[in-house]
């Protein structure tokens, strides 16, 4: 081949690339930080580094260069992870944003939460959480699940890379409905609101699926996507809960090899891949209320019905009557604030369906909602065990958890 020939090879790659408008993004890969062997932590890291590959837009750095930046660094991963400092890292690296995952064990099962930061604003840029049911068994599989759910989600501060579809299928005009017609189910101790209705009221493909979902910000929310593979068995577990579920297949964000997903069908209990060309009905799901770590001090932060609110990393000690515990969290001025208060027993339903992040290992939580308006001779609690609601008189003594409105 001549240099001619050789230098036309090249401008077409590059005119190429120029009207593709198409750079992946690079992503730093960390170990994670939790409750497992070094080991099993590299293979989580690995697990969580073949999703980003295999994600269009994405390229993993070398180990090579993220070790020896966090050598010269002297940084190590550990339980309370700054975002700051783990975007400053990622800038010395090159990266675009870093990848990494908490694990937490909870009795025999794990909690996952993988989060990609964008290393110019150290902000979380997507963010999914679930929970193994076997243990180590399928600890491989829910990583690989909720990182490739991850990847998936629209980012919050920039627009994904992969050339997206144009759905010709009419979808619902869903914003008009009212936000007390979500659903919200508990998925094995996480709280996920479910839409009242399809995305479409027609079968769609999974790509159409997958951006009507990501592309909706129907009742003041963003960040709408498909159920996970385990999330849509749940959800059929539980369909007499849910609102105008058609008798057939449903997609799930889940990948089971190439160009298949997974797909749960309504009449019946099966879970079975198809191919994304195949059609189903798509119904979309928001993690509600992500809990993520507001600073290294450990206070969590969660967004819940567009409203965000921050909760103190443990209970306060002892037990309280009611009147004491108001008190407590009104005159606390713990991690530097002054403005905690009990939480209402809505606040209290949703805590409890987030109960394994927050680390809400107590039974009996008071509420600062009264019985009977006006009188605080019974308040209602919530009972962390069964999960129910109750009343009780004020001299009983209970367990506190102060949080605070932003």
């Amino acid at each position: 081949m001549n240099k001619i020939n050789l230098l036309i090879i090249i401008l077409v790659f590059a005119f190429t690339g120029i009207v593709n408008g198409q750079v992946d993004k690079k992503v730093a890969v960390f170990d994670p930080v939790g409750d497992v062997s070094q080991n099993l932590k590299i293979i989580i890291r690995e697990e969580l580094s073949n999703a980003v590959v295999n994600t269009l837009g994405f390229t993993v750095l070398e180990r090579e260069l993220i070790n020896k930046v966090l050598a010269e660094s002297q940084f190590q991963m550990t339980g309370h992870v700054d975002d700051g400092q783990i975007g400053e890292l990622g800038k010395k690296m090159g990266a675009n944003y870093v990848c990494y995952a908490s694990i937490s064990s909870v009795g025999g099962n794990y909690y996952i939460s993988c989060k990609m930061v964008d290393v110019m604003t150290a902000k979380i840029e997507r963010q999914n959480t679930g929970i193994t049911q076997s243990g180590l068994d399928d600890l491989f599989t829910v990583v690989s699940t909720v990182s490739r759910a991850m990847l998936q989600q629209q980012g919050t501060n920039v627009k994904s890379t992969a050339t997206k579809a144009k759905s010709t299928q009419p979808v619902y005009d869903v914003s008009k409905s009212n936000s007390d017609e979500l659903t919200d189910l508990d998925m094995m101790g996480l709280s996920v609101l479910i839409m009242p209705i399809d995305i479409s009221p027609t079968k769609i493909t999974w790509m159409e699926a997958n951006n009507a979902c990501l592309e909706s910000n129907s009742y003041g929310l963003n960040d709408w996507r498909l159920p996970t593979k385990i999330e849509i068995s749940r959800m059929y577990a539980q369909k007499s809960a849910l609102k105008k579920v058609q008798n057939y297949w449903y997609w799930s964000s889940t990948v089971e090899k190439g160009d298949n997903y997974f797909r749960q069908a309504f009449d019946a209990d099966k879970l079975e891949p198809a191919a994304a060309k195949a059609k189903a009905f798509a119904r979309c799901v928001h993690s509600n209320g992500t809990i993520n770590l507001a600073d290294a001090d450990g206070i969590w932060e969660y967004s819940l019905y567009g409203n965000d609110y921050q909760v103190m990393p443990e209970d306060l000690a002892g037990e309280y009557r009611w009147e004491e515990a108001n008190n407590a969290c009104e005159s606390s001025t713990a991690y530097g604030y002054n403005d905690w208060y009990l939480p209402s027993i809505d606040d209290l339903d949703f805590m409890y369906n987030n109960k394994i992040a927050l680390n809400m290992i107590g039974i009996w939580y008071w509420s600062s909602t009264p019985k009977k308006a006006g009188s605080t001779s019974f308040m209602f609690e919530k009972n962390f065990d069964d999960g129910q609601r109750y009343d009780t008189g004020g001299n009983a003594k209970r367990q506190v958890r102060c949080i605070r409105k932003l």
